[in-house]
This record gives C-alpha cells, sequence and structure tokens, in this order.
C-alpha cells in the first residue's frame, strides 16, 4: 500500500475592509483585520479542512494580521498550532498603492519592466515573490504522510503557483485561473518523480 503523499495546501486569508474597497495597498496595510465575513469564511474554511482528516498536519501564515486570524482558526480547528513563516507574504505594489484595483486593466503596460519582469513600478515582481516565497517554503516542504497549510495572499499566490509549476506569470496573472478568492484553496501533492501535481484549483466550494 503506498503512503499518503506529500501535500501542500495554499489558503488565501478571508476577506477585509480593504478587499471590499478594491484598492491596492502597500505593506503599511499588512495590519489590516478580517472583517465579520472574513471571520466567517474563515471558520467556514476550518470546518471543512477538519473534515478532511489530514495527515499530521502543520499551518503557516504570513507575517500579515489577515493570514494569522484566518491560519489560527484553522489550527485551532486542526488542534495544532500556528506558526508564522517569513517571506511569503503579498507583493508591494509600489506606485499601485492607494489605487483601485481597475487600473490594473487601465494601466497595464505600466505593470512590465524595461528587463521585461511583470509586476508592480516601484514595488515588487512576480517573478521576485516567487522567488522569496519559494525560499521560505523550500524550508518547510512537506514529507510523505504529511500536509502543511500555508495561508498567504492573492498575487503571492500566483506568484508561488507560477514557480512550483513553472508557468509564465504575466501569463498566469493575466488569464485568472490561478486567481483565488478569499479563503480559496488550491491543494498539491508531490508525485513519484517529485513535480508538484494539483488536485484541486482556487477552491472556495467551502463557502457555498
Amino acid at each position: 500500500m503506498m503512503p499518503d503523499p506529500a501535500r501542500l495546501i495554499l489558503i488565501r486569508h478571508g476577506e477585509t475592509d480593504n478587499n471590499v474597497s478594491r484598492v491596492f495597498r502597500g505593506p503599511e496595510g499588512g495590519q489590516s483585520p478580517l472583517n465579520a465575513e472574513g471571520f466567517q469564511q474563515a471558520q467556514k474554511l476550518a470546518h471543512s479542512l477538519k473534515a478532511l482528516n489530514l495527515p499530521r498536519p502543520r499551518v503557516y501564515a504570513s507575517t500579515y494580521l489577515r493570514a494569522q486570524q484566518t491560519a489560527q482558526a484553522i489550527a485551532d480547528a486542526l488542534g495544532v498550532p500556528l506558526q508564522v513563516l517569513n517571506d511569503i507574504h503579498e507583493i508591494d505594489t509600489g506606485a499601485f498603492a492607494g489605487r483601485p484595483y481597475a487600473h490594473m486593466t487601465e494601466f497595464l503596460h505600466e505593470m512590465t519592466a524595461p528587463d521585461g519582469q511583470f509586476g508592480f513600478p516601484g514595488g515588487e515582481s512576480l517573478a521576485g515573490v516567487g522567488e522569496r516565497f519559494h525560499r521560505a517554503l523550500v524550508g518547510v516542504l512537506p514529507q510523505a504522510c504529511e500536509t502543511v497549510l500555508i495561508v498567504s495572499h492573492g498575487a503571492a499566490l500566483v506568484a508561488i503557483l507560477s514557480k512550483l509549476l513553472e508557468l509564465d506569470p504575466r501569463e498566469t496573472w493575466l488569464s485568472d485561473t490561478h486567481h483565488h478568492e478569499n479563503t480559496a484553496v488550491t491543494e498539491l501533492v508531490w508525485n513519484e518523480s517529485g513535480q508538484p501535481e494539483v488536485i484541486r484549483l482556487a477552491d472556495a466550494g467551502h463557502l457555498l
């Protein structure tokens, strides 16, 4: 009988008032808390994850409050401690901080740097976020029969999935396929050849 595979579950935090206003925030928005809806989303997610009886779970969150509040609900439901992981925080939106999400479409040309990197002028590129996230992830990757759950952020999740799945960050961002609504879940397992395989992608079925 084959052992359970190494399992990685990537999660976006619950809703905040900043999400509702649909305005980009810079790093100073790191302490924005979940709103009432966000706490409800986190509880629904925690309940759904508990029902999976995940083998040997470990729960991590970024240094941002909204991720930690979401992850705490999960950790409590699974009966494990919450651990904070550096370098998996949200992308620095640079010059886009304070601007509405709609500007991302209108001013898309501003998001490609002269060197071809796609991201936010004055902030970070998606590839750069993917690299820092991956460096942090390497230290906590699951082994066989383990589950690692990581609560992070929308753009950061696009970045790390682009890195793990060897996708073009710009194409991944523009396709919307890998965009996560609040508390959406992506689940990956590692096959026998050591490659990650997507089991579910940006799934928010627990909110239905």
